[in-house]
């Protein structure tokens, strides 16, 4: 005869057993992820908006949008110019070289075209009859000014700095001067 009481706890295990993995089958897969939101700041504070974006850029996911972070810092420091906001840019370029994000040219890059008065649209080796040729001088035309244009934002828009942004302006008219006057000069 069947012990009816081993038979019923045995049940009574079983199915209890089969309910517990169950539900931690089910609690596996219903687990929620959550994906930060990568939005890009906002506002008129720049100590606000550096804070929002190393939190931003802190996750992985978040970091393919870098440019678009940096952008967005400047319109902010726009709403906010201070001369500091060099210093503030340099440590955050400096944090994010740290992290990982970017590298350090590109850091640097970033730094100079728009908080340096250098052009960096010029190669380091620069032979300028190479360049001279009607697409190539017109290209970097287009880099020098697309450049200026950056320096604008940075030194007299974000951080009201009107003699380094006219430097800056002195240097490019010089170097397209000096650039038609060479290209003229290998022309002949």
């Amino acid at each position: 005869m069947i012990n009816l009481k081993n038979y019923t706890n045995f049940h009574a295990k079983l199915l209890l057993s089969t309910t517990a993995i169950g539900l931690l089958l089910l609690s596996c897969g219903n687990r929620l992820q959550v994906s930060p939101s990568c939005t890009l700041p906002a506002g008129v504070n720049l100590e606000e908006a550096l804070v929002h974006s190393k939190e931003d850029l802190g996750h992985l996911e978040c970091e393919v949008l870098f440019d678009g972070y940096f952008e967005r810092l400047i319109e902010v420091a726009k709403r906010d110019p201070d001369l500091s906001n060099k210093r503030k840019f340099s440590d955050f370029l400096e944090w994010a070289n740290n992290e990982g994000i970017i590298d350090r040219i590109q850091a640097r890059n970033y730094y100079n075209r728009y908080f340096n008065t250098t052009f960096m649209s010029l190669p380091d080796e620069y032979n300028v009859c190479s360049s001279c040729s009607e697409k190539n001088q017109n290209d970097l035309s287009i880099q020098l000014e697309k450049e200026l244009g950056q320096k604008e934002e940075g030194l007299l828009r974000a951080c009201q700095d009107k003699n380094a942004y006219y430097i800056a302006a002195d240097q490019y008219n010089s170097i397209m001067l000096l650039l038609e006057a060479t290209c003229t000069a290998c022309r002949n």
